[in-house]
C-alpha cells in the first residue's frame, strides 16, 4: 500500500479542535500524532494512503487557508512498520474506495516542474532533436528511440490537458509557452540539419512519417491516455515520455528535415501528422484526467474548469473529425 505523510502546522487552539473532529470522520487514516512547537503552534502528522490523501488535503485547504500560520507539507512514505491495516469501518457504513491515484496537488506540482520553460528544458529539446535527426538520417530506429528517452515534450502537452481539466489559466499559459518554445526549437534545428546535411525522404524512418493512416490516430490517443494514467499513478515520467514522445518528436523532426531539404510536399504530410498527434494527445489526456476524478477544489474553480473542458472537447473533437476526414480523403 502506497502511503503519504501529511504534516499540518496550525495554531494550537485550532489543532486541538481538529484532532477531536478527526476522531468522528471516515477518512482513511492510518495514524495521527501531534507535537508542540514554539510560538503557540502545533504540528499534526497524519499517515494516509496515497489515494486517501486528497480529501484530507481538501478539508485542510477549505478550513484553514485563511490562517496566517497555516501550512501543509506532503511527504512520500516508502514503508512503515507495523504494516498498516485497513481502517476500521462501522458495520452499517458503506466502504469508500480511495481514488487509486496520487492527489491533485501532487500531480499539479509534478506537471508544473515538467512543463517549466528554462535552460534545462531547451537543452533537452535540442539534444533529443539532434539524436532524432541523426537516427532518421541514418534510418536507424534504435537511435530514434534513444531520442524518445530524453525528449521533454511530454510536460507542456500534459500541462495543457491538466490546465483545461482544472480551469487553471496560469498552468495553461506555462504549457503553451513551453510547447511553442519546444516545437519551435525542434523545427528550427531540424531545418538547419536538413540544409547542412541534406535528407533522403525515401528512407523507411522518414517515409513512414509522411504516410498517415488511422493507426496513427489510435497511437496518439493511446499515448495521451497512457501519459495521463501514468502520471496520476505516480509512474516514472521518463517511461511515460518514451511512449508519448514517440507520437510527437519524430514527425516534428521529419517536418524540419524535409523543409530544410526542399521536400515541401512531404513536409506538409509530416506536419499534418504532428497536428493529429498533438490534438489526440491532449484530448485523450483531458478525458483520462476526468475519468480519474481530477477536479478543482472549489466550486468557482469547478465552474471555470467545466466551461474550459467543454470548449476544449468540442473544439478538439471537431478538429479531430476534420483531420480524420482529411486522412480518409488522402487514403482514397
Amino acid at each position: 500500500m502506497a502511503l503519504r505523510m501529511i504534516e499540518l502546522f496550525l495554531p494550537r487552539d485550532h489543532a486541538e479542535k481538529l484532532r477531536e473532529e478527526f476522531k468522528e470522520t471516515d477518512f482513511e487514516i492510518h495514524g495521527m500524532w501531534t507535537e508542540d512547537l514554539d510560538d503557540n503552534k502545533k504540528l499534526i502528522r497524519i499517515l494516509v494512503s496515497t489515494g486517501g490523501s486528497e480529501p484530507v488535503l481538501d478539508l485542510f485547504e477549505k478550513r484553514f487557508n485563511w490562517l496566517k500560520d497555516y501550512r501543509v507539507v506532503l511527504l512520500p512514505t516508502e514503508a512503515t512498520l507495523p504494516r498498516p491495516a485497513d481502517p476500521e469501518k462501522k458495520p452499517d457504513e458503506p466502504k469508500k474506495k480511495p481514488p487509486g491515484r496520487i492527489n491533485r496537488e501532487e500531480l499539479y506540482t509534478d506537471v508544473v516542474e515538467m512543463a517549466k520553460l528554462d535552460s534545462v528544458f531547451l537543452v533537452m529539446v535540442a539534444l533529443s532533436t539532434v539524436v532524432a535527426a541523426v537516427g532518421l538520417e541514418k534510418d536507424s530506429g534504435v537511435i530514434v528511440l534513444s531520442a524518445m528517452v530524453i525528449a521533454p515534450l511530454l510536460g507542456p502537452n500534459i500541462a495543457l490537458a491538466l490546465a483545461t481539466t482544472l480551469g487553471d489559466r496560469k498552468l495553461g499559459t506555462t504549457g503553451v509557452k513551453s510547447a511553442l518554445a519546444g516545437f519551435g526549437l525542434a523545427i528550427g534545428l531540424s531545418i538547419a540539419f536538413g540544409l547542412i546535411f541534406g535528407v533522403n525522404p525515401y528512407t523507411s524512418e522518414i517515409a513512414s512519417r509522411t504516410q498517415i493512416g488511422f493507426g496513427d490516430i489510435a497511437l496518439a490517443l493511446a499515448a495521451g491516455a497512457a501519459g495521463a494514467i501514468g502520471l496520476t499513478s505516480g509512474a516514472s515520467a521518463t517511461l511515460i515520455g518514451v511512449m508519448v514522445a514517440v507520437a510527437l518528436l519524430p514527425p516534428t523532426v521529419v517536418t524540419g528535415l524535409l523543409i530544410g531539404g526542399g521536400y515541401f510536399k512531404q513536409a506538409v504530410a509530416a506536419a499534418e501528422l504532428v497536428t493529429i498527434n498533438l490534438v489526440c494527445l491532449i484530448l485523450a489526456a483531458i478525458v483520462t484526467f476526468m475519468i480519474r476524478g481530477i477536479r478543482p477544489n472549489t466550486w468557482w474553480e469547478a465552474v471555470a474548469a467545466k466551461k474550459a473542458t467543454r470548449n476544449a472537447l468540442i473544439f478538439g473533437g471537431l478538429l479531430l473529425l476534420l483531420l480524420a476526414a482529411l486522412v480518409l480523403w488522402e487514403l482514397r
